[in-house]
């Protein structure tokens, strides 16, 4: 029915200004936590003599993508709306991953699909768990520092190896944590996203090394917190914008308060 322009669905992530390379990365990751993934292996290669970057994403879920065609297929219906303790909602992602890339590759327990000037390609090659995705971006020695600074701030869940150029990232441990009552987005039983009051976890970090205080969505930085002393990781999902870079005002005074 619909014809998609990749060059302005690359702009869609491009908006965000010097830092949308950091939400490359962080996009793919986000679809690794949301599965039963024990490791998560990110590298970020520059090309040498070229403002380019190779990154290959690689998780050991043992299902691996179900369904090839989420891979680019825009708005599919996605399980993970019914859980708040989830982040993916929009099943956008990697689309907007994919529309920024030179060239792009997903290898799964289903198959493997190649996006390459301007075609889709699909094999019969197959992983025995896991998904690997291997793009190539367009991108400067400043935004390949930017992805790799993001990678470093992200905090997985404690089962999960997170593992950045071969090197294992230090787990950070909170210095507290609490309960209550914030406002989330969970699909009802139309499969339509409402906000809603729901009990959660907060966890109090330091911030690390170079972080401003951060609000985090489940170990994933989500926005700058001015004048805040911490960072705050909601376990749950957060009321963000379309950018998924900011939340309301009133979400931010509810959490403060709980703090």
């Amino acid at each position: 029915m619909f014809d998609v322009d990749h060059k302005g669905l690359a702009k869609l992530l491009e908006r965000r200004g010097p830092a949308w390379g950091a939400a490359v990365v962080q996009e793919l990751v986000q679809n690794a936590l949301d599965t039963n993934a024990k490791n998560i292996s990110v590298t970020i290669s520059p090309v040498p003599n070229a403002a380019k970057v190779s990154l290959v994403v690689t998780d050991d879920d043992p299902d691996g993508f179900e369904d090839l065609r989420h891979a680019y297929t825009l708005f599919a219906e996605s399980p993970k709306k019914a859980h708040a303790e989830l982040r993916g909602r929009f099943d956008l992602g990697e689309k907007l991953v994919i529309a920024v890339c030179d060239f792009a590759q997903i290898t799964t327990t289903t198959g493997r699909v190649t996006f390459e000037h301007g075609k889709r390609t699909k094999e019969r090659t197959y992983r025995t768990s896991g998904t690997e995705f291997c793009g190539t971006l367009r991108m400067t020695r400043d935004q390949i520092a930017a992805m790799e600074a993001t990678v470093e701030r992200i905090i997985p869940s404690p089962h999960v190896t997170l593992t950045l150029n071969g090197e294992k990232l230090p787990p950070r441990k909170p210095v507290a944590e609490f309960e209550t009552t914030l406002e989330t987005e969970v699909a009802d039983e139309s499969g339509v996203l409402r906000r809603r009051q729901r009990k959660t976890i907060v966890r109090v970090y330091e911030p690390i090394r170079g972080e401003e205080p951060t609000l985090y969505e489940l170990g994933l930085p989500v926005v700058a917190l001015d004048g805040d002393r911490f960072c705050f990781d909601v376990r749950q999902r957060v009321p963000t914008n379309w950018e998924r870079d900011n939340v309301p005002p009133a979400y931010l005074r509810s959490l403060r308060v709980a703090a």
